[in-house]
């Protein structure tokens, strides 16, 4: 979800907060929005409820990204085939663009409650904390890229036997046709940068501010992040489907595990921040991105932009 790059402003949080704390600015907005507004049929449609609560700019901009991926999907399948990464990344997207849009109502609600644990960030400041100052210069931010990046670059070795540069600086290929280098990089990179700011703001309400938050006020802080990592490792499970035959089950058992330890360290991150979710938005993006990215120039013709169906961790 590609807004303005701006530093994002601090954001109080009352995450541990005791039961007669005087509410917080944000939670007294959220209180008036959800009382205008109601839950009602338009959580069905990206942006609606967030109009309908005086967030005109945040509803718009979900809105109209998901009439411009629908069109996407539609066009590039009927481009290309329904099965080619043409029609699945729109798709891709506009699923993580329907979650975030749900969750973000859930998580108004959880303020509007005063419930604990909740993340007060707006949607506007959870796109822009991937490019925030602010939040990348905090030690648990930049550390946890960099380490999760080296990490990830051996373990997709091992997962894919290896890594093959025999195509590096070649022209590549994206959605199905060869490109020139001077289009198909900087292209490359502008669909990388608006996928993963849906990927990494829509799992990260899920898994850290909706799935952890709630444990941690049902249960403990301790089995909250636990939970929640092991269900985020278990949720990426599916990728399996995406890989050729001889990778699976390398995959499962180096992949997955590594992928339940990084959502591990992300909501490590998401409790170290006192619940606020821009540092851990801001290290699954760049994660997800810089991964990507290294594998497409160092094979750029059988990337997932090349092949039927690619998906990101």
């Amino acid at each position: 979800m590609a807004l303005a790059c701006a530093a994002c402003a601090p954001v109080m949080h009352q995450a541990r907060r005791a039961p007669d704390a005087p509410p917080s600015a944000r939670e007294l907005e959220s209180q008036q929005r959800v009382a205008n507004c109601p839950v009602n049929a338009g959580l069905f449609v990206p942006g609606v409820l967030q109009m309908c609560r005086g967030r005109k700019t945040e509803g718009t901009v979900l809105a109209s990204l998901g009439v411009a991926e629908l069109g996407a999907a539609v066009a590039g399948g009927a481009a290309n085939g329904f099965s080619s990464s043409a029609a699945g990344v729109p798709l891709i997207a506009l699923g993580d663009l329907w979650t975030l849009s749900v969750i973000d109502v859930a998580l108004e609600e959880q303020r509007a409650a005063r419930l604990s644990y909740v993340p007060q960030e707006s949607l506007a400041e959870l796109a822009r904390a991937p490019f925030s100052f602010e939040v990348l210069s905090r030690s648990s931010v930049w550390a946890g890229i960099a380490g999760s990046l080296a990490a990830g670059i051996l373990v997709s070795a091992i997962v894919d036997h290896g890594i093959d540069t025999s195509n590096a600086g070649k022209r590549p290929v994206i959605f199905g046709r060869e490109m020139n280098s001077a289009v198909g990089y900087p292209l490359a990179a502008a669909v990388g940068v608006g996928l993963f700011e849906h990927v990494a703001v829509a799992e990260e309400m899920a898994f850290r501010g909706a799935l952890q938050s709630s444990w941690a006020r049902s249960l403990d802080e301790t089995r909250a992040w636990a939970y929640a990592s092991l269900v985020f490792g278990a949720a990426h499970g599916s990728n399996v489907l995406f890989l050729d035959r001889g990778q699976r089950l390398t995959y499962l058992a180096v992949g997955l595990p590594f992928i339940t330890l990084l959502g591990g360290y992300l909501g490590l991150a998401y409790r170290w921040n006192d619940y606020s979710l821009a540092p851990s938005v801001a290290i699954h993006f760049w994660y997800d991105f810089l991964i990507e990215a290294f594998a497409f120039v160092t094979d750029p013709k059988n990337s997932p932009l090349a092949l039927s169906w690619g998906m990101p961790f």
